[in-house]
């Protein structure tokens, strides 16, 4: 009788990873609420990897600013500060400027800048021209990602970045739902699993690009992952929530509220669903929380290597 109930689960979940992204489950809630608008903290990246910051970057009246140190020093340039004076300078490259001034000295050219340089908890930010024009670098402001980019934008494949580990610490996640490691049917379930930090993003995953994921809410209150892509196609790839405590929960992509803007697919998945009663008999489903998440799982593999793809929950 275990056995059978083992066939079962393992078909039911073999089921669920060839339903197409927005099929809808027994017991899943439905809603017709929009999502509410959220505005994604700015990150910047130097040749395609975050900058860490103290403090963050931000929007002015349609202009960036950001932390002149920490990307110039990024590029090798040395800052100083005398006063109110800034001083950056690369090879025969120079910037200067003033706080609170529009006007600045970049490499002996005075120009009239969008917004002052400020000072914010001890850091100088300043408009991403000024780093643009005065280091001759390149800099783009990305508005659907939300990102600054300084620099190359030659984002690494995942295999390059994340650590490839073996599986056995992971495998109890995976209780009950088996079928997960051996998503080709081959009789060889994985023996490795890729694991990344969130801080690995912006990272290509078999063509695709996964540059961030944010948690939102729609007017009705309920939560979800927002994953911005360039991932295409009918269907969105799948996420899966690995909890110590919990039964592995699957999630697919709510279609409904995909948005395609340019290259850009922005897919959304939900924190509790209800199919959760019906495929793992969760009836506290509604009370999950993805504070309980240890890892989320991308429903993805590098070509037709098995290994899972995991991510260090981001959101505890």
């Amino acid at each position: 009788m275990k056995e059978m109930k083992n066939k079962v689960i393992a078909a039911a979940v073999t089921l669920s990873m060839l339903l197409p992204a927005g099929t809808s489950h027994v017991g899943a809630a439905k809603s017709s609420a929009k999502m509410l608008k959220s505005e994604m903290p700015i990150e910047v990246l130097y040749n395609a990897r975050k900058i860490v910051f103290d403090v963050k970057p931000k929007m002015v009246d349609g202009t960036v600013l950001v932390p002149v140190r920490y990307v110039s020093e990024k590029l090798q340039a040395t800052v100083t500060k005398q006063g109110s004076t800034i001083l950056v300078v690369i090879g025969d490259k120079k910037i200067e400027l003033t706080i609170g001034s529009k006007v600045a000295d970049i490499n002996g050219k005075i120009v009239t800048l969008p917004q002052p340089a400020i000072v914010e908890n001890g850091r100088t930010l300043v408009p991403i021209r000024v780093i643009s024009e005065g280091l001759g670098v390149s800099v783009r402001w990305d508005e659907v990602a939300r990102f600054v980019w300084v620099g190359n934008e030659d984002v690494p494949k995942v295999e390059d970045v994340a650590e490839l580990v073996d599986i056995k610490p992971f495998l109890p996640y995976y209780k009950g739902f088996e079928a997960f490691l051996d998503p080709y049917r081959t009789g060889k379930p994985a023996t490795k699993a890729y694991v990344l930090n969130y801080s690995d993003f912006p990272v290509i995953i078999n063509e695709s690009i996964y540059y961030r994921w944010e948690l939102v809410k729609d007017a009705d209150g309920n939560q979800y992952i927002k994953s911005t892509t360039t991932q295409g196609g009918a269907m969105g790839t799948g996420l899966t929530f690995l909890s110590k405590g919990y039964k592995l929960r699957d999630r697919l992509e709510r279609s409904r509220y995909r948005e395609s803007i340019n290259a850009f697919r922005i897919h959304y998945y939900s924190i509790v669903y209800g199919s959760d009663l019906d495929s793992i008999g969760d009836t506290n489903y509604s009370n999950f929380k993805i504070e309980n998440v240890n890892y989320i799982g991308i429903k993805d593999t590098v070509g037709m290597n098995p290994a899972p793809i995991l991510v260090d929950n981001p959101f505890q």
